[in-house]
């Protein structure tokens, strides 16, 4: 360990220079010393690459390649190696806003025996839409049901929209969930505007609506 002495004449005192111990390290563990230089040359390192990328993005150059550009946009939902796309509800309901007026199987002077579908009572003008994937069969007037669409579901059950006050849809049309089809209204055996619905599966007689629609996850 080295000593100093100051110059003749003065008060002698001693001082220990403080490199024996950093030597003495260095002589113990000559291997965590090298990884200790070679950590702080790797975080030198990493943040020139920092600084770089912030200089191109200063000047206007993009700052990631393109590869690592696409690495930050969200991988799209791969199932069995086909990828999905985001599709419209199988299902949807014929109006957006309405209260039921008249429910399946009741019982009243307008009708000669129990009522035969489901009444959704709305605004005169109310966009009417498809409740699910089918083809129309017709778009015409029919008595007391007015004016009345009939929409061929792909299981092949029929839905009838009764009353309307115009027509959109047009026979022959593929339609899907959302489908504009018609218009509310109070044509033929009405006391006000409403869409009566009638759901016949595979051309049967009708069934209550409100269950049918339950039974696809809509409320009614």
């Amino acid at each position: 360990m080295p000593l100093i002495s100051v110059m003749p004449g003065s008060r002698r005192r001693l001082f220990v220079l403080p490199l024996a111990i950093p030597s003495l390290l260095l002589l113990a563990a000559p291997g965590s010393a090298v990884a200790a230089t070679e950590d702080a040359a790797g975080r030198d390192a990493g943040t020139e690459a920092v600084l770089r990328a912030a200089d191109r993005t200063r000047v206007g150059e993009p700052a990631l390649s393109p590869a690592g550009l696409a690495a930050l946009v969200p991988p799209a939902r791969v199932v069995g190696g086909t990828e999905l796309e985001e599709k419209p509800p199988p299902w949807q309901l014929p109006v957006a806003a309405y209260h039921l007026t008249g429910r399946f199987g009741a019982s009243s002077s307008l009708w000669s025996s129990s009522h035969t579908g489901l009444d959704f009572a709305a605004p005169e003008g109310t966009p009417l839409v498809a409740i699910g994937p089918g083809t129309v069969v017709s778009a015409e007037s029919d008595g007391a049901f007015g004016n009345k669409t009939v929409v061929r579901l792909d299981d092949g059950t029929e839905l009838w929209y009764c009353h309307q006050s115009a027509f959109v849809a047009e026979p022959g049309q593929r339609v899907g969930p959302g489908t504009p089809i018609g218009r509310v209204g109070s044509t033929g055996n009405v006391t006000g505007p409403h869409l009566h619905l009638e759901v016949h599966p595979t051309g049967d007689a009708p069934v209550d609506p409100d269950q049918w629609l339950r039974d696809r996850g809509l409320a009614a």
